[in-house]
């Protein structure tokens, strides 16, 4: 796992809302899949600290699905979301939790993505994005 230092070096910067999620690391499988890895607190929660509210489970799938494009471009390009489909199967209760990531499919402007999120092996949510790929300076 590289070391939240690391991923830093690699983008220049880990933007602020990575640890109002709670993420802990990234790093690229050999599979060519991206692992990011979270654990969101209580404070993310509703149902008395219970369930990690669905809006903070989704963007933890996107930004694993963002982080990845950004870490192929090595940050000269990045992703605009232009649509995003999650389906839960189950809740996310807060601690640790893991999103993978692949690159589905691309072409010169967009590229199609999927993410998985585990916690305890267990498959929380999935997610697919479809994203427009643009320059970092415009």
């Amino acid at each position: 796992m590289t070391s939240n230092k690391d991923l830093a070096d690699s983008f220049k910067e880990i933007p602020p809302f990575l640890d109002i999620l709670g993420f802990k690391g990234a790093k690229l499988l050999d599979d060519d899949s991206f692992v990011c890895d979270f654990s969101p607190s209580e404070d993310l929660t509703h149902s008395n600290g219970m369930i990690v509210q669905g809006g903070f489970v989704t963007g933890m799938l996107d930004a694993c699905m963002a982080q990845f494009i950004i870490y192929k471009y090595q940050g000269q390009k990045i992703p605009l979301t232009l649509d995003i489909d999650v389906k839960f199967f189950m809740p996310c209760a807060p601690g640790d939790v893991r999103a993978i990531s692949k690159i589905i499919k691309e072409g010169k402007s967009i590229s199609f993505t999927e993410a998985k999120l585990y916690q305890n092996d267990n498959l929380i949510a999935i997610s697919t994005a479809t994203n427009k790929i643009v320059p970092t300076k415009i």
